[in-house]
């Protein structure tokens, strides 16, 4: 008998596979990157046809078979797409750093809590300029959970778990250069 692990997660990539299954990488609260298959789940009676689009958020039911995950169901499932082109680009950004930076199945709890909080606030900013720098602390952030990005003076006050506030956007305004140059020194270095 297989065991169903159950978890909060985040869609953020799918694509076709043969004529109806769907290939998903799901950012889980429990199980970390997990990449799954939904058999048949493009045919007309699948229940969960609508529901497997990236960016969406809800409770997954995965079952891990002989070869590869398997999606089994998913529960309170909503899209956090916001509206907005450039902060749906920003989020597009965002997922796929994760899926190059995630190494697998590895749970990262307090990373899968920055990244919904920072999709949350992503969805809910007003301007372009605020949607930059949540974008701009969510990258910091998701970099120094990972253990990718060196603990220095200038960015410690960007690293603190009270998420997005104006205040919070003033500041990264004024220290973009220097966040975006510890963003790309810290990709570099992970040679990914």
């Amino acid at each position: 008998m297989y065991k169903i692990h159950a978890s909060d997660g985040i869609l953020l990539q799918k694509r076709a596979v043969g004529e109806s299954h769907i290939f998903a990488s799901i950012f889980t609260e429990d199980l970390g990157l997990v990449r799954v298959i939904a058999r048949s789940a493009r045919l007309e009676r699948s229940k969960l046809r609508y529901i497997l689009e990236p960016f969406t958020a809800g409770h997954f039911s995965i079952v891990r078979g002989k070869h590869e995950w398997r999606l089994t169901g998913a529960q309170d499932v909503r899209s956090i797409l916001p509206q907005d082109v450039a902060r749906r680009r920003a989020m597009g950004r965002i997922g796929k750093l994760l899926l190059r930076l995630v190494a697998g199945q590895e749970a990262h709890a307090e990373l899968f809590v920055t990244v919904k909080e920072g999709f949350g606030a992503l969805a809910r900013v007003e301007s372009a300029e605020t949607a930059e720098a949540v974008e701009c602390v969510l990258v910091l952030r998701i970099l120094a959970d990972l253990g990718y990005l060196p603990a220095t003076p200038e960015i410690a006050p960007f690293l603190e778990r009270d998420f997005f506030g104006m205040e919070l956007s003033d500041k990264v305004v004024s220290s973009r250069k220097t966040l975006i140059k510890a963003i790309n020194e810290s990709l570099e270095a992970t040679g990914l």
